[in-house]
């Protein structure tokens, strides 16, 4: 365990700098050198940001009828940018962080794809469930050609047709990418830790669930996350995972002494 004082100077550090890109990288070091001595949820300053960055975006009633929340940061500077954070919720109504991994999400540009079309390399903001009948171990994407292992794709249908948008692995030719906004839309991962996530998700999160309220558009997305009820005010279910991801641009640039 990390002594009560090694604790609060560590903190004391983190609070000290933040503004700079520097003293955040440091920061973030500093708590994954720590992370040795102690679990993260002892002491990890990003992954307190993140639930706290979480929470206050949830409506309670999402927050309630959800178990697992995965959100990624596809800012490109600060504490949280480019990382997932993987939140089990505890019987007691807390986030319990249990993985923190690098990603890259999008590009955000535009580009031509292999069939010679120009295609967007943005990853929407908002909130999205994951596709029970895509949940792929082995893809390959037939907009750019690349490998997909591990593609959990979203549960989402901008303008009638199932997005192309998936979490899932990359190989070692992209690994050093990691950390920063490097794909063609999607959120990419490790292969070892996009398998671990995608076990999880199939053995342990399976089952009903309610189903958000999309809007229409290629820019539709649930960005409330709303749920969808019938008429007589119950929420409409369907087979799935109680899985909610949550994807903005929030960095944490100058947020952390919220924690403190």
């Amino acid at each position: 365990m990390v002594s009560l004082d090694l604790r609060s100077l560590a903190r004391t550090a983190v609070v000290a700098c933040l503004v700079t890109s520097s003293c955040l990288v440091a920061a973030r070091a500093l708590a994954f050198d720590m992370q040795e001595e102690t679990a993260p949820s002892t002491y990890d300053v990003a992954g307190e940001l993140a639930a706290q960055h979480l929470r206050e975006n949830l409506l309670d009633e999402v927050f309630e009828n959800f178990h697992l929340f995965i959100y990624v940061d596809k800012a490109r500077s600060g504490l949280l940018a480019q990382r997932m954070y993987v939140f089990n919720k505890t019987d007691d109504g807390q986030l319990a962080l249990l993985y923190d991994w690098p990603v890259s999400t999008g590009r955000n540009s535009t580009e031509t794809d292999l069939t010679g079309r120009l295609q967007s390399t943005h990853t929407p903001s908002g909130f999205f469930e994951l596709d029970p009948k895509r949940m792929l171990e082995n893809h390959v994407s037939g907009q750019w050609g690349e490998e997909m292992p591990y593609a959990m794709f979203f549960d989402w249908r901008p303008n009638g047709r199932p997005t192309g948008l998936a979490i899932h692995g990359t190989g070692d030719e992209n690994l050093a990418e990691l950390g920063t906004a490097a794909s063609a839309g999607c959120v990419r991962l490790s292969i070892a830790n996009a398998a671990i996530l995608f076990d999880l998700i199939e053995t342990q999160f399976r089952g009903p669930t309610p189903k958000l309220a999309y809007l229409d558009g290629q820019d539709g997305v649930s960005s409330e996350g709303l749920l969808l009820h019938d008429q007589a005010g119950a929420l409409e279910m369907a087979d799935g995972y109680s899985v909610l991801v949550y994807i903005d641009a929030f960095g944490g640039e100058g947020q952390m002494a919220s924690l403190f």
